[in-house]
């Protein structure tokens, strides 16, 4: 605590100068056709955050605190005015939204936020309006940057290589060796086969006994995670389930066979898929929203099985790319459809058709076919990695857009 009481003393002492002819309000700064006051320039000194002033100014001199705290101001300026040009605006509603997610977060109302707020010796109005340009600004970077900065497959292969990351997940392995020692490569090619298939039809001590004519070694590697085991043996590792051999394994030393006792995935994340048709009508100015229902419940009573759904989806249906395979929609999740056909797919039995439903497509029924659970880790690993690419490229373009920008404009430092 004396620390950060000893912080802010040091911070007012330096800028006390400064506060006391805070009446003088000159324009301090021109940027293109807007102004920065010596009182903008005040507020936003007094209203630093502790963590800002621990990490920016604590050890700056008063000079330098005014000149990065005015640069800061140029820089928003600039990109708020940016955003004006994009035409990006932040509704009434996602600001509403905003200020009730931050309220959520610390466990308190809209209203006891606000009260908050003031409490704390800061202006409501003030604090909405930073809110709303912070949103504005994180809309422009995600419009102009983020969502532009294409990822490819082969930059998400290659930056997993580099950094050694492993697109199964964080699996620990139970593993048995079998080790045919050959470094000259003298055993032919066809009886290394042979060996291979006997052991997958008995086990390794019955194979060495067997072939006890080679330098054979079985070698219990007890649990071992992924990473710790070398690339040759990862990747013959792939859809090798717990009581299963990999296939043959040719090093340097020899040949050699591993026996998946066990496995765990600790990054194993489970979801489920549907394999689920539709039928899809669209109300028109000739045909109402009643008259569709009343269609579809007419079809669904008719179809008795998925090849007359498939039938019916092909003739009625107005989703034209699933309707010339029957209505399938293929296997699908949840997270990737909308909420009221999620909702109906998910509460439909197997092998049953659901009642009409709207969506802002139209007016469905769908046929749920089957179910499975997957274990979705790589997917999830290689969204991430692809997230964390994207944020890369679009922080360096941010970056030199934003220089640009600032190279650009008209920009008039005034003196105090």
């Amino acid at each position: 605590m004396l620390k950060k009481i000893q912080k802010y003393s040091f911070l007012l002492v330096i800028l006390l100068p400064f506060i006391t002819h805070a009446y003088d309000d000159r324009i301090i700064v021109v940027v293109n056709d807007s102004v920065i006051l010596k009182s903008e320039v005040q507020h936003a000194i007094n209203n630093l955050s502790q963590e800002e002033i621990t990490q920016e100014y604590s050890t700056l001199s008063e000079r330098e605190i005014i000149d990065k705290v005015i640069e800061k101001m140029i820089e928003r300026k600039l990109i708020l005015q940016a955003a004006e040009r994009y035409d990006i605006n932040i509704s009434d509603i996602a600001l509403e939204n905003k200020i009730q997610e931050i309220a959520n977060k610390q466990n308190v109302t809209t209203n006891e936020l606000r009260n908050l707020i003031i409490s704390n010796g800061l202006d409501y109005q003030t604090y909405i309006k930073k809110l709303r340009d912070e949103m504005t600004i994180d809309a422009l970077f995600v419009s102009q940057f983020y969502s532009r900065a294409n990822v490819t497959e082969e930059e998400v292969d290659n930056f997993m290589e580099r950094e050694k990351i492993n697109e199964q997940g964080n699996i620990q392995y139970e593993i048995l060796e079998f080790v045919i020692n050959d470094e000259e490569k003298n055993i032919d090619r066809d009886s290394i086969e042979e060996i291979h298939s006997y052991v997958t039809k008995s086990d390794f001590t019955k194979t060495k006994e067997k072939y006890n004519q080679h330098n054979i070694k079985i070698r219990n590697l007890g649990i071992v995670n992924i990473d710790n085991l070398p690339s040759l043996y990862i990747n013959a590792l792939k859809n090798v389930n717990p009581g299963e051999y990999t296939e043959i394994i040719s090093s340097s030393k020899g040949y050699h066979i591993l026996k998946v006792l066990s496995a765990k995935n600790q990054s194993i994340a489970y979801i489920d898929e549907y394999k689920v048709r539709h039928i899809l009508i669209k109300p028109d100015p000739m045909t109402s929203d009643r008259e569709v229902k009343e269609k579809l419940f007419e079809l669904r009573n008719k179809i008795s099985n998925v090849e007359e759904f498939a039938d019916s989806a092909k003739k009625y249906s107005t989703d034209l790319a699933s309707a010339y395979n029957g209505g399938d929609l293929n296997w699908q999740r949840s997270k990737n459809l909308v909420a009221e056909f999620s909702s109906v797919m998910e509460n439909t039995p197997l092998n049953t058709i659901s009642d009409p439903f709207s969506t802002r497509f139209g007016w469905h029924i769908l046929y749920v076919e089957n179910k499975r659970t997957v274990d979705d880790a790589r997917s999830i690993i290689r969204n991430n990695i692809a997230n964390t690419i994207r944020a890369n490229k679009a922080k360096r373009e941010k970056d030199n857009w934003k220089a640009k920008l600032k190279d650009q404009a008209f920009i008039e430092i005034k003196e105090f």
